[in-house]
This record gives structure tokens, sequence and C-alpha cells, in this order.
């Protein structure tokens, strides 16, 4: 299938073609190449490559840890950090690629001790080092400081949230998903490549209290100000790395399952106790459903909370940010069931923190199964024509105006149709199966198979056909690589029903179902019109609330 766009960015094969020593040039736009297609796309500019690009400044080392400590000054609204950064040579080399939003000052760079010269191109550091051979262990270590960007809507926009809660104490966070985790602290900001553990230090006036990943090491005063260490023992996203400042007391819960007693500790405003202590219970529910469905909660060493924060919610891993406001009905209550924030960005620990996407151009494999996990919810508690309505009433958000697969190698993080049109494709894909014992399993193997793990969806594909014994590369061309759903065509006259696929690419044999006077069929529709045999006045229901297609009944002139 032509698809509606090309590889934006062309890799120089050759090293040469890249910055050597002392030779300050940086990888440029050359190469790139924009589709027709792709007016929809935002412009590529050269900061996007330098962050979406795996460069050989970037591919030569791995991360193993970060020490990061971050000081806040709350007045001015600006932080002051050190970052200890430990990684495994992969490719020998003598300059690196951090990234760091360019209005954040470098105070230093150091190894071992002793300055390393770097220079900046938009919000990449190119760090020259000595000479580093293949499996060497290094680290070095930046000292920064400056005024992070501010989010302006988050967390859809990415930057820190500087707010008060009602007794005008601070109350802070930050969400950085796509934006990137570079807007506040030095990082190979790349998704494809997560440390094993973290250490997070957090600096504030001792009035205030620190939440971050992980659990609590410990709380260290000086003076007036009071330093949280929280340590992280599981790889994590660098955008699921967060801190949250404010006036919290700790609640606590527990969790039995297989493996035995979990504790979940979560954290809300101080005023906010006996409502959150009578509310959030409902996570029991939402983990016990998901450990059935998906397998075990992968991050119980890091522990399970919900965090207040100023924002709607995000889904920092161990941390998971909560910004609802305790509703118990409305647009982000389900049927009077389950708070949204909880169930999506639950789903999340599984489908995004455990299970990884390669590169922004991949995020459906995070929106896309966290949304339909909801609908799966839904089914479970209050049955399948309740999910299938919870669906429908969805349906009209889709656009259709790009592929849910984007462009690679330029920081592309396409959001739009990842949720409920990433639903609605699972969902179809589940009635092309036919088989839910197949479909359930290949989603359990999924995340024990790519567990704690970086995938793109080439490789996801290729393992859903082998573990469900289906040939469904025709299914996920159409529906991640094109923008357009299958149009399903036609007409009924006395004696036959007829039909056939239009607006699909030439491979593409997706059966479908309808009902014969509320007889279940299977049919197998082409690119040119077949027919069934039906009964004279025969009432066809084309079940779309099975398949997300758009249904066309063809005009007489336009049957042949």
């Amino acid at each position: 299938m032509k698809k509606i766009f090309v590889i934006l960015l062309l890799f120089i094969t050759s090293c040469s073609h890249w910055l050597g020593k002392n030779d300050h040039r940086v990888p440029t736009k050359g190469g790139v190449q924009i589709p027709k297609e792709a007016g929809k796309y935002p412009k590529v500019l050269e900061k996007d490559i330098l962050r979406g690009t795996l460069s050989p400044f970037r591919s030569c080392y791995d991360v193993t840890y970060y020490d990061l400590a971050v000081e806040l000054n709350i007045e001015e609204k600006s932080i002051m950090g050190n970052c200890q950064i430990k990684a495994i040579v992969q490719n020998d080399f003598d300059t690196l690629q951090v990234d760091l939003f360019e209005n954040m000052e470098i105070v230093s760079i150091l190894k071992n001790g002793k300055n390393l010269s770097y220079y900046r191109k938009h919000n990449a550091v190119f760090i020259e080092i000595p000479k580093m051979i293949k499996d060497a262990l290094f680290e070095i270590t930046i000292q920064y400081k400056g005024i992070p960007e501010e989010a302006i809507k988050p967390p859809w926009d990415g930057g820190f949230v500087w707010d008060e809660d009602k007794n005008e104490t601070p109350f802070i966070g930050v969400a950085c998903e796509g934006t990137g985790a570079s807007l506040w602290w030095p990082n190979k900001d790349h998704p494809s490549d997560e440390p094993d553990s973290m250490r997070l230090r957090i600096t504030v006036p001792d009035t205030l209290i620190a939440i971050g990943n992980g659990y609590l090491e410990s709380r260290e005063k000086i003076d007036s100000m009071a330093t949280y260490t929280w340590l992280v023992k599981s790889p994590i996203n660098n955008y699921n790395i967060t801190l949250n400042v404010g006036d919290y007391i700790e609640i606590q819960d527990t969790l039995i399952n297989t493996s035995g007693e979990q504790k979940l500790n979560h954290y809300v405003l101080s005023y906010n106790e006996e409502t959150a202590l009578r509310y959030f219970p409902q996570a029991r529910e939402i983990i016990h459903f998901f450990e059935k469905v998906f397998g075990e909660y992968p991050f119980w060493k890091d522990g399970y909370k919900l965090v207040e924060t100023p924002y709607a919610g995000m889904e920092h891993q161990s941390a998971i940010a909560y910004g609802n406001g305790y509703t118990t009905s409305g647009r982000y209550y389900i049927y009077d069931l389950v708070d949204y924030i909880i169930l999506h960005e639950t789903a999340h620990e599984w489908w995004g923190n455990s299970l990884t996407a390669c590169d922004g151009a991949d995020i459906w494999l995070h929106e896309s199964f966290a949304t339909y996990s909801e609908v799966l919810f839904i089914e479970e508690k209050l049955g399948r024509l309740v999910s299938i309505d919870y669906l429908k009433k969805k349906r009209s958000r889709i656009s259709n105006k790009l592929p849910m697969v984007g462009p690679r190698n330029v920081n592309y993080w396409g959001f739009d149709d990842v949720y409920w049109k990433g639903a609605w494709v699972l969902h179809t894909l589940r009635s092309v199966i036919n088989n839910d014992n197949i479909f359930f399993r290949w989603i359990k193997e999924s995340q024990k198979k790519f567990r704690y793990s970086i995938i793109c969806s080439d490789e996801f594909i290729d393992f859903t056909n082998e573990e469900t014994g289906i040939d469904l590369n025709y299914f996920f061309q159409q529906y991640l690589f094109d923008r357009k759903p299958p149009v399903f065509d036609y007409y009924q006259n006395d004696s036959t029903f007829n039909y056939k696929w239009s607006g699909v690419h030439k491979k593409f044999i997706m059966p479908m179902d309808i009902l014969v006077n509320k007889e279940h069929k299977r049919i197998y529709p082409s690119l040119q019109f077949q027919n069934l045999e039906i009964d004279k006045h025969s009432l066809i229901e084309i079940l779309d609330k099975e398949f997300y297609i758009k249904k066309t009944l063809v005009a007489e002139k336009n049957r042949l």
C-alpha cells in the first residue's frame, strides 16, 4: 500500500556526515521529504529532528540510571538542578547528545570531577568527552538552572503548573508527555531509552510535602528547606518522571492479589482527606480487573499511588496524577460507575508504562489500549450492550484527518485519533478474530512478552499475527497507516444482498458480520460486488456497532 506519508527523515549512512570531534556541525534537514498528503502534519523543524532522531550521538549510549536533584524557588517559578547520568557505551564515540530546553541554563557538565566542553543547538546539548569504548560504563553530571516552561493547558501541553490550593498554599505539578521531559531536566529525551532505575530528590520549603515516583526513601530537613528522596526500581519513561508539591497528607489502602498483600499509599490535599478515603477505594476494583485481563500490575516494587494534582490527570508511573475533583457525575464519571481519570490512567501502567512505544509515531500503543480498557471495564461491570453504547457515544469524536501511526524520527506525537478511533479499531479487531479466548489471550500475552519493553508498531503487528494465528497485516495497514476507514458499499433487491469494499488498499480482506432477519451471517467482501441470496423482503442489519466502517448505500447508477 502506498502510505499517505513517507519517512520524513533519511538517516545519513556514514558517520562522517555527522559531527566529529571538534567539528561543530550537527544533523540538519538534508534529505527530509514532506509528502504531498502531509499538509496537516506540524512543520518539521531542525529541533524536531534533533529530538526525534536516534542519531549516532544518541544511539552510542544506553542510559541505565538517573539521579536527579531539583530545588524549587516557588516565588520565582524557577528550579535549580543536578542530574547524574549513568550509561553503557553502545558504540565508540567522543561526542554524545543529551537534551535540555534552550531556555534552561547549563552551569557545568562534569566527568570524574573534570569539566567537559559542550555546545548547544536548539534543545540539544552536544558534549565532547574523551573517547569512549564499546561496553564501557561511564557517568556524567549536569548542573543547570532556569525558569521551566509553564503549561497553559495541562496535561495536553507540557510544562510546570504553579498553582495554589483553596487555602492559598502552593500546589505544584509538572506534566510533559509529547513536549518532553527535557523541558525541566537534562536527559536522553527519546522514548526508546528508559533508565533501569532512578532516584529523584526534590527540595522545597519545609512547610510543604514533595511527592515523586516510586517509594519515599528519606526526608531530610536543612534550615527551612526539606529534601524528599524517591526511588524508582523499575524502568521508567522519561515523560513519566514527575514531581508534585503541596499541603499533602498520605492515605493508605490495601489490595489483596495472587501475590499477597499490596499497599496503596495515596497523597491528597489535607482538606480532602475524608473525601479521598471514600473515593479512592475504587482504584482497588480497577486494579483487580486489569490484573485479571492484562496480568499482574507491573510496578508493585515501586508501589501504586494516586497523587492529587492541579490539572486533570496523567499516567505518571506509580504516581498517577489525579485532578478530577472527586466527581460522582458528569462527563468524567462514567455511567455513575467509575472515575474516568483513575480508570484510564491506571490502564496506562500496563499500556504505555510497562509496554512502551519506541517513537511518538507509535503512541496508539499507549492510548488505544488504555481507551479500550475503559470499554472492557464497562463490559465487565455493566454488560456488553452498555460498553458498545459507550463506544458509539464517542464515535463522533473521530476525525480521520491523519493516520494513527505518524512520521518517525521527528518527535511527532499524534494524539488526535489514537484514543477513540484506536478503541474502535481494537473493538473491530476483536470482531474480526471472532474468538474472545484468542483475543484476550493475545492481550495478556502481549503484556507478558513486552513487559518493561520498548516496542514499535511493526514488531507488535508481527507478534499479533503469530499469537492469533491470523495474517492481519491487511487490517493494520488500513487502520493504522491510512487515515480513512473502510467503506462498505451495499444495495439490496428482492433476492440478493450485494456488497463490496471501497476506499481500501488492494489486499484488504476483512470479513464483515450482518444480520439477515436477525440471523447472524459472516460475509467476505472483496473490491468487487458479491451477492448473498436472501428471501424476498428480508431485513438486513449491517453490524457497524461491531466494526469501525463507513457504510454506503450505493445508488442504482453506480452498481456496476
